[in-house]
């Protein structure tokens, strides 16, 4: 699936959106933003760390075009490598992302995601950022990319606009000035099992749409700060996502600590208060 969204000058996306988008996206991270001097971009497998990186570079640069990216892998490796956005043809000027899946053979020795490929191959052959310009070739570009969506953020003195996006249609702007690729932003029905802090009272299941920055787990009660993982208990492991307890179809990921492997805490609080096979 992939996350993609781009934000125009002086709109940023909201952190609970790039977490949410970072859960149903677990591959890896990256981000682009265009200043004066040239495309600041930086990439990694935290979600964390790239979340929090990218809002302190769009901060110190807003009034420019920006970009956000979070990966469903579908081809190639999941490293660091294959994150969004990517280099055009080796121009530090051009980078892209993208949603969805490339028409691309990709050799059985190639790491590489087919996003990758297009960026360090297919278009640079065509032209690089420039040929965007050409009307034939951007017919061209979105029938053959049917169904993705591809964003490119170029300081090409020879390209007519510093940003492009390909099938453009396909995604939605919000009121707030950014282009999301897909729905994978918003909260589900269960997102953020976290409540204000209480201090009294057996523990409550709750939801909580914003949060203050003193809060607790809304089923084990324990105490979290601002700085705490944004995606599920550490001390229970209850999803603040999915209801999920080491749930199959769990997408909230951390790197520090793999829910799935075999060293896992015990689950008698849940056992003892709630029934999650319903």
């Amino acid at each position: 699936m992939c996350l993609l969204v781009v934000s125009e000058p002086n709109s940023t996306p909201k952190k609970k959106q790039l977490e949410v988008s970072s859960c149903n996206n677990p591959h890896g991270f990256g981000y682009a933003v265009i200043t004066p001097t040239g495309i600041i971009t930086g990439k990694g497998m935290s979600a964390k760390k790239v979340i929090k990186e990218f809002l302190a570079v769009r901060k110190e640069y807003p009034n420019s075009y920006a970009m956000f990216h979070a990966r469903y892998a579908t081809h190639g490796v999941k490293n660091q490598e294959n994150c969004h956005p990517f280099m055009v043809g080796g121009r530090e000027d051009t980078y892209l992302a993208h949603n969805g899946i490339l028409d691309i053979s990709i050799h059985q020795t190639d790491k590489r995601s087919d996003t990758r490929i297009f960026a360090e191959d297919v278009l640079p052959r065509m032209g690089g950022a420039p040929s965007l310009d050409d009307e034939n070739v951007w017919k061209i570009l979105s029938k053959w990319a049917s169904g993705s969506k591809i964003a490119v953020f170029t300081l090409d003195p020879k390209a007519k606009w510093p940003c492009y996006i390909i099938n453009e249609h396909l995604g939605h702007w919000d009121n707030e000035g950014n282009w999301w690729s897909n729905d994978g932003y918003k909260q589900s029905t269960w997102s953020s099992w976290l409540v204000p802090k209480q201090t009294s009272g057996e523990p409550t299941v709750g939801y909580s749409d914003t949060l203050p920055d003193d809060y607790e787990c809304g089923i084990c009660r324990t105490v979290a700060y601002e700085d705490a993982n944004p995606y599920y208990c550490e001390t229970c492991l209850g999803c603040f996502d999915c209801k999920g307890v080491y749930g199959d179809n769990c997408m909230c990921w951390i790197p520090e600590y793999d829910k799935y492997a075999t060293n896992k805490k015990e689950n008698w609080y849940y056992d003892k208060h709630f029934d999650f096979a319903k």
